[in-house]
């Protein structure tokens, strides 16, 4: 009889931890950025020792990526990287092209890099990855920016339009580059349109996190 009770409260107990833990994922998940919504605001340092804002784009289109440069699939030189492979240049071109005014920014979320690199390394690295098309590397070791976005993969874009609202988000460009996503929903954008689509899967490598953010 002892023995029915007892594995009925471990048995309850486990419920409970499920339900909470189910509840807490679910209003993180609620937390995240949505389309159509206010974008998060945040202010990071960069990784050549300045600050930037969202607040500092006010009225014109932020595209804003993350990045790794350890992901074979972001900024690691590989036959699939977005940045090696000159496909991040060609589509900041076309997304100047489409709107002049329109800043791109980085933001590195991963938590000290690879292998045990320390942070001065991901920066450095992060900006060798980037020197062909430089842009501005936000570093949120923190990952708390990075977890209000909702950002997942690298490279995982959110763009943002002139009225402070996520417009955009998932993957810059097509798998096989066919179609430039990021830069067909900055075009739409400055027509006074909303991009079409408004959300694709993003592809890549998971951003690695701090345990703690």
């Amino acid at each position: 009889m002892k023995k029915n009770r007892l594995l009925s409260f471990v048995a309850a107990s486990a419920l409970a931890f499920v339900g909470a833990s189910l509840a807490v994922a679910a209003e993180k998940e609620k937390e995240r950025a949505e389309i159509g919504k206010p974008a998060p605001e945040f202010k990071l340092p960069t990784a050549d020792g300045k600050t930037v804002s969202l607040a500092d784009f006010k009225g014109k289109t932020v595209v804003i990526e993350w990045f790794s440069p350890y992901c074979p699939y972001s900024g690691l030189s590989s036959d699939n990287s977005y940045w090696s492979t000159g496909r991040a240049k060609k589509t900041i071109d076309a997304i100047k092209e489409a709107d002049a005014s329109a800043a791109y920014l980085c933001i590195n979320s991963t938590h000290d890099g690879y292998d045990g690199k320390d942070e001065k390394t991901n920066m450095k690295d992060s900006l060798s990855a980037v020197s062909a098309s430089p842009v501005p590397m936000l570093m949120d070791a923190s990952g708390k920016v990075g977890h209000a976005y909702g950002a997942k993969k690298t490279p995982h874009v959110f763009i943002v339009d002139g009225a402070g609202n996520l417009a955009y988000m998932g993957a810059p460009i097509s798998e096989d580059g066919k179609k430039m996503y990021a830069a067909e929903a900055v075009k739409a954008i400055k027509a006074g349109k909303k991009p079409e689509p408004s959300e694709t899967k993003a592809y890549g490598c998971g951003v690695k996190y701090a345990k703690k953010a």
